[in-house]
């Protein structure tokens, strides 16, 4: 496949999403023989305006284990975007410096313009409220290690923050590709998934009931994006709609998988960590692999 950018999961085509997780599994081979020098004297800039740990930090391993290097920014109040610089010309710059970005940003669709004027790759690693693709790769991967998707009906359940959540954005968008996988939204109605995201044949529940439950094979649970609410009371009224307990894991199948792309707040108790379901942490693992793949991809590697 020929890959320039990654910018949503509207891009990929099932042959896509087929190429790119065989290549992950083979760069998941590669990690665990100590990693490679594929990509020695390339270098990842990594461009974050938000928050991260796991996005950021799996980013630049997945490029330290191709054997390159990375340049970071991890606050916007330290770069010159304070000064009034505005974002085309910090791409313009880095994209001097770096053979490839990964970025994250506050506002919808700035990965999008980041890619119009950069000389060098993208890597959306999350815009605002929009869109987190890279994220819908790994937990494609996850799923795929876990279930024959695709060869058999499967039922997956979002559960949590659907309208401010971004990797459900993406995930649900990668999932349509998949032959017999049922979509349900579980979220109060001021979250729920937006119109935007969902099909005809999805189910919407507003509540997480025992049915749900004990006949999903994969939750994929999100916290609730404090810093999204416009509204702070909407968000103190729905913080605690939904909390995954031993008890209601439980009721789970065995070879069910609960996901969540983390950070978790509240909504997952950590005595849920040592139960067969939990695969949340694996889950973020799988950034490293998944990423490995992309980085390689667009470098042409």
């Amino acid at each position: 496949m020929e890959l320039k950018h990654v910018l949503s999961a509207d891009q990929f085509t099932r042959k896509d999403l087929d190429h790119i997780m065989s290549r992950s599994a083979d760069m998941e081979d590669i990690l665990n023989k100590g990693g490679s020098k594929l990509c020695n004297g390339s270098i990842l800039g990594a461009l974050f305006y938000e928050p991260s740990t796991r996005t950021r930090l799996s980013f630049e391993t997945a490029m330290l284990r191709l054997g390159g290097n990375v340049v970071s920014e991890t606050d916007v109040t330290f770069s010159s975007q304070t000064k009034g610089e505005v974002l085309e010309d910090t791409i313009r710059m880095v994209g001097g410096y770096a053979d490839v970005i990964a970025i994250r940003t506050k506002t919808k669709g700035q990965a999008g313009i980041a890619a119009e004027y950069s000389p060098v790759p993208i890597l959306n690693g999350g815009d605002g409220a929009g869109e987190h693709p890279t994220q819908s790769l790994l937990d494609l991967y996850t799923i795929i290690k876990h279930h024959k998707i695709g060869s058999e009906p499967l039922q997956v359940s979002f559960v949590g923050d659907l309208k401010y959540g971004r990797t459900v954005h993406s995930l649900s968008k990668v999932l349509r590709h998949y032959e017999g996988i049922e979509l349900s939204f579980v979220a109060p109605e001021v979250i729920q998934m937006p119109e935007e995201y969902r099909k005809s044949g999805d189910k919407i529940s507003y509540e997480l009931t025992d049915e749900i439950l004990q006949t999903a094979d994969v939750i994929y649970d999100t916290r609730m994006q404090q810093e999204r609410f416009e509204d702070q009371k909407m968000f103190r009224k729905v913080r605690d709609a939904f909390i995954f307990t031993p008890e209601n894991v439980g009721l789970m199948k065995p070879a069910a998988t609960l996901m969540h792309p983390l950070p978790r707040v509240n909504e997952i108790k950590q005595s849920v960590d040592t139960l067969s379901q939990a695969k949340y942490f694996e889950q973020a693992q799988n950034g490293v692999p998944v990423r490995m793949a992309l980085i390689a991809e667009v470098l042409g590697k």
